[in-house]
This record gives structure tokens, sequence and C-alpha cells, in this order.
């Protein structure tokens, strides 16, 4: 089974359109304000990659589940995903995001930060369903992503090395990333050592792609967010010591690192269409961002070739 038959797009794949049909679905039967139906429906406008969610359908399926079981698992992933934006876009003081203006500015913080409320409320509701370890495991992912923001709001203020980035980014985005790939497995199969590889596989894909995220920001060619207040990543650490050119080699090597990781962590399943395209997504996440990205600027396309021929 190639790669390749998955296009570039996972927009055109069948779990993205499950997905993207049942936020529609809960948006539109949700019995709330107008204010809150008003901004719900403008957050999922927005779009978005929907790759959490589309993890954890195809982390059930590979278990021998089929969609419509984690489902609801899907959802509250992206809508606690949602709400931790929401939230972000009103701490960083955010503009703009996937070239739609945020919900702080389309109407007012105050409503930013309760919607985002109501979206963790309402995700948890729907991991309600699954029983206690799950909801337990949900409420701790939560956690940890706060914990994550906090650490990164007081970067710049508080003593942070790359031990405190990478605890930070463990725990903001790798974590929720973890979440999505080993609560699905465990559900369906109840395998206690194949959910960890899928925890691994999760954990480490979350950390590439909030290095992804990081690096792009750092070279200053995210079109598509926009906002005043910047927090303190890794290329930036390193420039300090580094320089420019060899802080980008240095990220791009520890992309390159957690991918792999992440990769290795499925080894043990056999093959299958679900497997694939977890396989699949690690690279749509990181080195075809990249890519993308960075396909008009001639320095960093040459450091890129270097690591990816």
């Amino acid at each position: 089974m190639k790669l390749e038959r998955y296009g570039e797009m996972i927009e055109n794949w069948e779990e993205y359109r499950i997905v993207n049909d049942s936020l529609q679905r809960l948006v539109s039967n949700a019995d709330t304000l107008p204010k809150v139906k008003k901004a719900l429906q403008h957050l999922i406008k927005a779009g978005g990659k929907r790759t959490r969610p589309i993890i954890v359908l195809l982390s059930g399926k590979l278990a021998g589940g089929d969609y419509e079981t984690v489902l609801d698992m899907a959802m509250a992933v992206e809508l606690i995903h949602t709400a931790s934006l929401a939230h972000d876009d009103i701490i960083d003081r955010g503009v703009v995001r996937r070239n739609v203006e945020t919900l702080n500015v389309k109407y007012d913080p105050s409503l930013a930060m309760l919607v985002g409320d109501w979206l963790i409320s309402k995700s948890v509701e729907l991991t309600s369903k699954y029983g206690p370890e799950v909801v337990r495991n949900f409420a701790r992912t939560g956690m940890m992503m706060s914990e994550g923001e906090i650490l990164d709001v007081y970067s710049i203020t508080d003593d942070f090395g790359e031990e405190e980035y990478f605890r930070c980014i463990e725990l903001k985005t790798a974590s929720l990333f973890a979440y999505s790939a080993r609560n699905a497995y465990k559900f369906i199969s109840g395998d206690n050592s194949k959910s960890e590889k899928m925890y691994q596989y999760g954990f480490n894909l979350g950390i590439a792609y909030q290095l992804v995220d990081d690096l792009l920001e750092y070279l200053e060619i995210f079109e598509d967010k926009k906002s005043e207040f910047e927090s303190l990543t890794l290329p930036l650490l390193l420039e300090r010591t580094f320089g420019f050119k060899e802080s980008v080699h240095r990220v791009l090597e520890l992309i390159k690192k957690f991918t792999e990781k992440s990769k290795r962590a499925l080894e043990s399943f056999p093959s299958s269409e679900a497997k694939e395209k977890l396989l699949y997504l690690v690279d749509y996440m990181t080195v075809n961002m990249i890519k993308n990205y960075v396909s008009k600027n001639r320095e960093v396309i040459s450091i890129l070739e270097a690591h990816y021929p």
C-alpha cells in the first residue's frame, strides 16, 4: 500500500469529511445562546487540518473498531483544541488565525474566553460515555495543556532554556496528540502494550509538529497567524549561541529525530489503511509543512535540502 495513493491533501479523506460533518451537526444542534452559537459557527468556519480527531478515528480503526464508536472522543479532542486556540489568541492578542479574524477580534475577549470554557465543558460531556478512565485521562490532558501554556506565556520573563522549552511543548502540544492516539486504541482493544505504542506515536508526532510550528514562526513566513505577543521558542534560544543558519540546521535535525521515533512506534502493527494513513500524517505535519512554507525562500531551501534531499 503506497502512501502516494492518499495525495497531499487530507481534506479529501473520508475521516476529514466525517469530522467536519460532525462538527457542523454539533454546532447546528447546540442548545445554547445565539451569541455562543454565532461564535461557534465562526470558529468552525475558520477550518483547520483536523489532524487530532483524525488520529482518534484512525487509532480506533487500527484497533479493530469503527469510526462511529470513537467519534465523540474525536469531537472532544477537536473541541478542547479549539478552546485552547481561542484562549491562546486572548493571551497572545492574536488578530488573525487561518486567514480569519480571531474570535477575540471578531467579537471581544470576554466572549472568546467564555466560549472557550463552553467548548471545554462540552468536550468533557462528550467523553463521559466512554467511562472513568477515558474521562480521567482527558481531564489530565487538559490540565497539562494549561500548564504548558503557562510555561509558554512566562517564557520571556522566567529562566527559560532548552529543558524548559521541551517541557513546555510536551505539555501544551504533545499531550493531546498522545491522548488522541492512545485512548481510542485502548478503548477499542483493551491492549495496554500496544496502547503505549500509540502513545509514543502521538507524543513524538506532537513534539515534531510543535518544532515545525515554531521553526516556521521563527522564519517569519506564517502568513495565516498574526499576534502581538511572541513567546520564546527553540530556534530563538539556539540562535543566541549558534546564529541563524546553525539554529535552523539543529531544529531540522530534531524534527527528523522525533518524526522517526513517531513512525517507529507503529512498526509492530500489521499493515492496514489506518496504519498507512497514520504514517502519512507524520510527514504531512512535518516535512510537507516545511516544504510548503519555505518554497520561496532560497536560503532556507538550501538548508532544507541538506536534511531532506
